[in-house]
């Protein structure tokens, strides 16, 4: 007789199928209808809810104000590794992909090392990988540090900046990354905004006193992103490299993306929730409150860009759904109040290019979706969710089979939602309801249809009925293997010339 260590009855896996799901030593051993627990089994009653599989952010930033940027401008993160990933399992993440951060002149091998030893300090409830992001792409970089990454480390992405004066490289630098990545068969994220547009009309704003936050949507056009993605897709293309284009938040990017993987280019692309449910009148909100939704790319036009990033989600342009949860407090002095100051007058006044970037939100991300997208639009069902927040962020990432799927073999990483039936709706209260260290949420007030009612990672229950009951440090870090998600690799005559010319 086959032994569980749990099992849970009446799963209605992916919404597809009811069946009882076995596991024993971390891992689903066991599908089926009927399995027999013995007398050590826990054995959980799923009622016939929804179960699918945790929840996997690729996009998150945790004790993100280590760099010398972040510390010469006072910025303090409001999510350490512990309170962050805290938050994630109780939203029914269980694995999320972290930042370790390169400033230049500094070794990108070194900085991957704090990273490690940071997350051992603080101890994380959820499973971890990182992307590194290079901001000084030197000869030792690409030649020596980063094939051991890769090869050894399991780090199998990259990430590219466009824009930030401090972060951002040249065209030529960026096609000697993407040249590296391909051949050590990374995938490479890239914020694509165009740096110099951006920084145009900053300076003009700031020229004419117009600072407060509601301007930083005019200092951020979309043509400035619509600029860099065509830019990013056209290298990605020459150099035949897989590519994400991050947070993408309007329309024309968008259909940039689209023709681009119509032609089978190598490009993937990924929005997040702020963009499909807040519009940018949220930061013309009066005493500062604005700042609370300060982000770049900004939030943008309600509702026209809003239903455009809904049909991408629903047609499959978007490969993954991630939180980009990057969060400050709003009363804090080293948060977001970083931008808020007063005039020779006395008045209050904001300078938006003194607001941290960034908003929290990797607790909700995987319930925003369920709740938004399958209950009340019904625009997308739970296949279509799951694979948006689990299955295809594992592919792109080389973390499937073992991560983002219900199978054999597979991690235990499952999250049981509650019975659809005996759900009583609820409006989002930040105290009330999330883990995190912020201060606020910016979806504050929405009503939620759905949340998870338990998340198991690796077989152990980190989150039970509104409690978490996982342990600091349970999670591990993840080494990934190259994506497996398909595209067309293009070996032809023009690349082998290209690559000799290179």
């Amino acid at each position: 007789m086959q032994e569980f260590d749990i099992v849970l009855r009446n799963a209605c896996v992916n919404g597809s199928h009811t069946c009882d799901i076995g596991i024993k030593n971390e891992a689903i051993t066991a599908l089926g209808l009927g399995l027999v627990p013995t007398e050590d089994t826990e054995v959980i009653d799923c009622e016939g809810a929804v179960v699918t599989p945790g929840g996997i952010d690729g996009h998150v930033h945790l004790a993100q104000d280590r760099s010398p940027r972040a510390r010469a401008a006072g910025y303090v993160s409001a999510d350490t590794i512990e309170t962050g990933t805290r938050s994630a399992v109780a939203g029914g993440t269980t694995t999320v992909l972290l930042f370790a951060e390169q400033a230049k002149g500094q070794s990108l091998k070194e900085q991957v090392a704090n990273y490690h030893l940071l997350a051992q300090e603080q101890g994380s409830y959820a499973d971890y990988g990182f992307h590194a992001i290079i901001t000084d792409p030197t000869e030792e970089v690409l030649e020596n540090e980063l094939p051991i990454l890769a090869r050894t480390g399991g780090i199998m992405s990259m990430k590219l900046f466009l824009t930030y004066k401090h972060m951002r490289i040249s065209d030529k630098q960026f096609l000697k990354a993407l040249k590296k990545a391909r051949e050590l068969k990374m995938v490479a994220l890239v914020h694509a905004e165009n740096g110099d547009l951006v920084d145009f009309f900053t300076e003009h704003l700031e020229e004419m006193g117009l600072t407060e936050p509601m301007y930083k949507a005019i200092a951020h056009p979309l043509e400035a992103e619509a600029e860099a993605v065509n830019r990013a897709v056209t290298f990605s293309s020459i150099m035949d490299t897989p590519m994400v284009i991050v947070h993408v938040s309007v329309q024309e990017p968008m259909q940039i993306i689209r023709k681009a993987q119509s032609l089978l280019k190598p490009v993937f692309a990924e929005t997040c929730p702020q963009y499909l449910l807040l519009g940018k009148q949220m930061l013309a909100e009066e005493h500062f409150c604005g700042a609370k939704y300060i982000c770049s790319p900004p939030l943008r036009s309600y509702p026209k860009e809003i239903e455009a990033i809904w049909r991408g989600i629903v047609n499959g342009t978007f490969t993954i759904f991630s939180s980009d949860h990057c969060p400050y407090r709003f009363n804090d002095p080293q948060g977001k109040q970083l931008g808020f100051s007063r005039d020779c007058n006395g008045d209050p006044k904001g300078i938006f290019t003194k607001i941290p970037n960034g908003l929290p939100g990797v607790e909700t991300r995987v319930p925003l979706l369920f709740s938004e997208g399958v209950l009340k639009r019904q625009c997308i069902d739970v296949k279509r969710f799951v694979e948006l927040t689990s299955e295809n962020p594992a592919k792109l990432y080389g973390l499937y089979p073992k991560k983002g799927a219900i199978q054999i073999g597979s991690d235990a990483d499952l999250v049981i939602w509650h019975q659809q039936e005996s759900f009583i709706p609820k409006r989002l209260n930040h105290d009330r309801d999330l883990h995190d260290g912020c201060d606020y949420s910016p979806y504050e007030g929405i009503e939620f249809l759905n949340w998870p009612r338990m998340t198991l990672l690796r077989g152990k229950i980190v989150f039970r009925e509104g409690s978490i009951v996982g342990k600091r440090g349970y999670g591990q870090f993840i080494r990934r293997k190259p994506c497996s998600l398909p595209f067309q690799r293009r070996m032809g005559k023009q690349w082998n010339v290209l690559q000799a010319a290179l």
